[in-house]
């Protein structure tokens, strides 16, 4: 049976790869047009070209195809079993017109025929998962990454570059609260700078001086255009880059803000920047191969958090001598979670949680948790990062 899941894949939008076998196991590989959805169980192919694989499909009526679902990139696999072929009805009929069509499109000497629809029932639909994790990587992890964002730190116009690192380019994956053009201006300068100096950027206040640097010197140039009010729309006046890595230490994303608020990225300074690069290149490795949305989701709170945490740590907003992580329990605690609910909020074993328990009594000097809450209560650390 076809998955609902599959039918974008059914559309045409691409070419399949279709093989066969003789009876020998001789396997014969071609590409066809499309395949064409003809009920939930069954599938046709248009021959045109197919004496090989037809002669194989008459000894050996398995075949197998694969096709991709340009929506979002996803690889479906199809077992199949001949039944025979067609020259009338609907689905033959539907051929023929789309390929008269694409005949005239073409202006074409010799029209694009087809001889027969060959008819298959589906044995198997599969998606390969396998295949696709990079996908579920972007798609899945980015996106609610930068939804997290706007709603922890208001990023609301942000956007994910992908590195490739053999062509040495950044490539736009993911947008958000701004369409690709805008992204594709300033801000992917500046998350392309952030790639090529290899750590975080942060530009403040770039729109008064990019006007300046026109209206100045660079309208000298002769190919340069005088600074327009459009040009003065498209520049935000604040921009910030921060480099994702992986295990090696190579760049494998940068992701990029942007605001014309003076005041939206004052509270990252640098230190605060390397520390979110870190974190959420830790997060993007752990991430990698979780499909459940609601723990994907748990995750990405906890590791904005702890960046807001370390942050203020280090700069001494947070007035304790409990580490990031220490905090972090202590909160909870102070919500009234038991260690294994803590252990589930923060992706941490019971034992480990325990364990930060343990420290936090011992440098408290307390013995209850009751004591550890109103700690929490009375040093203005309730308050939400």
């Amino acid at each position: 049976m076809i998955p609902k899941e599959m039918m974008p894949a059914l559309m045409g939008a691409v070419p399949a790869t279709l093989i066969t076998s003789s009876k020998e196991g001789i396997p014969n590989i071609t590409n066809i047009s499309r395949i064409w959805y003809v009920d939930s169980n069954h599938v046709a192919i248009a021959n045109h070209m197919l004496k090989k694989s037809v002669q194989n499909l008459q000894e050996n009526p398995y075949a197998f195809i694969r096709t991709m679902d340009t929506t979002n990139f996803s690889t479906w696999e199809l077992v199949l079993e001949y039944i025979g072929f067609r020259t009338d009805g609907e689905i033959f009929a539907e051929m023929k017109k789309q390929y008269e069509v694409l005949s005239m499109m073409l202006e074409s000497v010799m029209p694009i025929t087809v001889n027969c629809a060959e008819l298959f029932t589906v044995v198997s639909a599969r998606i390969c998962k396998e295949e696709n994790s990079h996908l579920r990587l972007l798609t899945e992890t980015y996106h609610p990454l930068l939804e997290q964002l706007e709603k922890k730190f208001g990023w609301d116009r942000s956007a994910v570059w992908i590195t490739d690192n053999l062509a040495n380019q950044l490539h736009l994956a993911i947008v958000h609260g701004l369409d690709e053009e805008s992204a594709q201006k300033v801000l992917q300068r500046v998350a392309q700078l952030s790639s090529h100096q290899e750590k975080p950027v942060f530009i403040n206040n770039i729109r008064s001086q990019y006007q300046y640097a026109f209206t100045t010197f660079l309208n000298q140039l002769p190919e340069k255009e005088k600074f327009s009010v459009e040009n003065y729309r498209n520049i935000s006046q604040n921009y910030v880059a921060i480099p994702v890595k992986n295990k090696d230490k190579k760049i494998m994303a940068v992701i990029g803000s942007q605001s014309n608020d003076e005041l939206f990225f004052s509270d990252f300074n640098e230190d605060l920047l390397h520390i979110a690069s870190r974190i959420l290149s830790q997060l993007i490795e752990k991430l990698h191969g979780l499909e459940d949305d609601k723990e994907r989701q748990k995750m990405i709170a906890q590791a904005l958090d702890r960046i807001l945490l370390e942050g203020s740590k280090r700069t001494g907003d947070k007035n304790t001598v409990l580490s990031p992580r220490e905090l972090q329990v202590a909160l909870q605690v102070a919500q009234g979670l038991s260690n294994e609910e803590i252990a589930k909020a923060l992706f941490l074993s019971k034992r480990t949680v325990t364990t930060h328990l343990e420290r936090i009594f011992q440098k408290l000097s307390i013995n209850s948790r009751a004591v550890l809450a109103s700690y929490i209560i009375e040093n203005g650390l309730s308050d939400s990062p």
